[in-house]
């Protein structure tokens, strides 16, 4: 690894040819693609926003999941031909849930983990921070931060998770909750299933923002901010009360006339869409040449490194609307530092 000064910063050139500076960190070229808002609007570009790959519905916004979800429905859930099935709490069909949950975000966050920390197939490049997960310390449990990361996303989280999907499939079978299909009602259905994506990005922003309240920051949330440098098992490594907050998405359907469908969307994102969001890389290499796939994780990145910035998404502008964004620019940095009074060496 070369070693180099620029300006009053030392910096380093990589094996993944990264400049990084003395800390490590290595800064991509951009945030991603937030939601292009300004007056008068620009249909072109909206439509381009919204429909274009990558964009804010394909493939992570909702494509993917509305897939899942109906995949869900329609082949792994046990009961789901006749909603009567759900109107009582019965082991049979709650169980196999509990450990489908559990399967799918083992194989997601799984994957990533073998592929970019176990395999290391592409090394550091890409990465934004050049250290692996710690194995020997404190801090986490069992001495080992993937170990502990492991332990609260699936004893936690997939239990949390599974909790709000039965109590939900409850009352849909029992009648407490507006139920609909796209046969019904397909232009709500469709209207619905537009709506759903923003709701997530609005909730995620506020009970985030919410969970850096000192006490609850203190109580619960201060567990998953222990991994400053994320992996993907980090994304939903949380404090079961956390959890019990994240995963309340769920509340619009109390309001509106839904399908399960919808109601595995607003769960199922939220659950895996994180080991995204934390691999601590900002392109997936698939082949050595090549550039790869974009991730767009370093906007979540910069939260884990600051902490009181980039409470919600890079695609809804929140942040840069209620004044909480870090967009990685110098300015950013140097607000940060004022704000945190930490020495300039230290803030870049």
């Amino acid at each position: 690894m070369a070693e180099q000064t620029i300006g009053p910063t030392t910096t380093t050139i990589d094996d993944g040819n990264e400049t990084r500076d003395a800390r490590g960190e290595w800064t991509p070229r951009t945030l991603g693609k937030a939601l292009p808002f300004a007056w008068p609007v620009e249909p072109r570009k909206l439509m381009r926003f919204f429909l274009g790959f990558p964009g804010f519905l394909w493939p992570f916004g909702a494509a993917l999941f509305y897939g899942l979800a109906a995949l869900t429905w329609r082949y792994l859930q046990p009961g789901a031909d006749d909603l009567s099935n759900f109107s009582q709490l019965r082991v049979g069909w709650i169980l196999p849930m509990f450990a489908r949950n559990l399967v799918l975000l083992s194989i997601v966050a799984g994957t990533l983990h073998g592929i970019l920390y176990w395999r290391r197939v592409q090394g550091t490049r890409f990465k934004y921070n050049s250290r692996w997960p710690t194995t020997n310390s404190t801090v986490f449990l069992f001495n080992n931060q993937v170990k502990d990361n492991m332990f609260w996303s699936l004893a936690s989280g997939g239990t949390v998770w599974t909790l709000y999907e039965v109590l939900m499939l409850w009352a849909y079978g029992n009648g407490w909750i507006a139920f609909t299909t796209f046969y019904d009602n397909p232009v709500w259905f469709i209207a619905l299933g537009f709506i759903l994506p923003f709701w997530q990005d609005f909730h995620f922003y506020w009970v985030h923002r919410i969970s850096h309240w000192k006490p609850l920051y203190d109580s619960a949330h201060h567990v998953h901010h222990r991994n400053t440098n994320v992996g993907p098992w980090s994304g939903l490594s949380m404090h079961p009360l956390e959890h019990l907050l994240y995963f309340t998405r769920w509340i619009i359907l109390l309001v509106v006339p839904s399908h399960p469908i919808h109601m595995f969307y607003l769960m199922q994102r939220p659950a895996i869409n994180p080991a995204l969001g934390h691999t601590g890389f900002d392109r997936l290499v698939l082949r050595d040449e090549a550039d790869g796939i974009s991730i767009d994780s370093y906007f979540h990145y910069l939260h884990h490194r600051y902490f009181e910035c980039n409470y919600g998404t890079v695609t809804v502008p929140f942040d840069r609307w209620f004044g909480s964004l870090h967009d990685g620019t110098p300015e950013s940095y140097e607000h940060m530092r004022r704000k945190r009074r930490i020495p300039t060496e230290t803030a870049a």
